[in-house]
């Protein structure tokens, strides 16, 4: 948790959050081009839902960098359902055991304990023999790569990686090849599979 996370009163960093990400949803954020993220951190800043609450605890320099560098950096992994920002993300969708029984087959299970983020990745074991699984969007492809080769060199074990797609978009097919020449190339194993997303979080 950051210092500016510890200045404010959990009642209003759940409103804050919920209210940014009610916004983002709705503009369609991982479609945004830079210029119409940065007019909408400008306005969240004026909003009286966002900014009005958080400047009575920083600055509005302050509260525009806590937005950026706080729940707008854990958007994806919000989405879901990880990261620090989870409970204010969406619940219910595409999990662990699903993309792990969507890289190594229907009885794959996950190990206890191995689920983590940055990125989204966990152990899957088929009939006693383990192996590394890391997911994430198209923009977070450079990532996984990274994070399989890693567990494959140094931990020794098959690694392989999902890449979602959200619903109603597809990777284009030379993009799609590009994934498996560098994944092919590295000895690991890519798989794209169709994300649900879950219900966004409940109030409280």
């Amino acid at each position: 948790m950051s210092n500016r996370d510890k200045l404010l009163p959990n009642a209003v960093r759940a409103k804050v959050v919920r209210a940014i990400y009610a916004d983002a949803d709705r503009l369609g954020w991982q479609t945004l081009s830079p210029g119409d993220r940065t007019a909408t951190f400008n306005r969240w800043i004026d909003d009286e839902r966002v900014g009005g609450p958080l400047t009575q605890f920083m600055t509005p320099e302050q509260a525009r960098s806590w937005i950026k560098d706080g729940p707008m950096k854990e958007y994806g992994r919000a989405l879901r359902g990880a990261g620090r920002f989870a409970e204010y993300g969406r619940q219910g969708g595409t999990g662990p055991t699903d993309v792990a029984r969507h890289a190594l087959g229907s009885s794959a299970t996950v190990v206890d304990g191995t689920v983590g983020s940055k990125p989204l990745h966990c152990l899957g074991e088929v009939d006693g023999v383990t192996s590394y699984v890391a997911w994430g969007d198209d923009r977070n492809f450079k990532n996984l790569l990274w994070a399989g080769l890693r567990a494959s060199t140094l931990d020794g074990v098959d690694a392989h990686l999902v890449v979602l797609e959200p619903p109603g978009t597809a990777g284009p097919a030379d993009l799609v090849k590009e994934q498996r020449a560098l994944a092919d190339r590295c000895g690991l194993t890519v798989h794209r599979m169709r994300e649900v997303l879950g219900n966004a979080g409940a109030d409280t």
